[in-house]
């Protein structure tokens, strides 16, 4: 169950990093289905099934968060890796130093 697990948990990130939190929806109707068959293959006991399920399912939305948080720590470090330029000051002088495109300005 531990493998089963850290692979929801890895599932889970994958998921947070590239969906909305709506295909949690189906890949928990996934799991549940994929769970209590394996149970009744194997004939264990109900809450066993319904305890391995409750791991599996917490592990996923774990992963999503932390697959969103990642995506969220991403953003924020290339926000504060790549400062915000600053425009370069503009001459009030009538000296024409710069270009009239590059000052927004119509060509005289």
């Amino acid at each position: 169950m531990t493998i089963l697990a850290i692979g929801s948990l890895l599932l889970g990130t994958v998921l947070g990093r590239f969906f909305k939190v709506w295909v949690l929806v189906p890949a928990c109707a996934l799991t549940f289905t994929i769970v209590f068959a394996s149970s009744a293959y194997y004939e264990h006991a109900l809450l066993s099934a319904l305890l391995e399920f409750t791991v599996i399912a917490t592990c996923l939305q774990i992963g999503y968060a932390s697959g969103l948080l990642s995506c969220v720590v991403r953003d924020t470090w290339r926000r504060l890796k790549i400062p915000h330029e600053i425009p370069p000051p503009i001459l009030a002088s009538g000296g024409d130093t710069a270009p009239a495109i590059f000052l927004n300005a119509p060509p005289q």
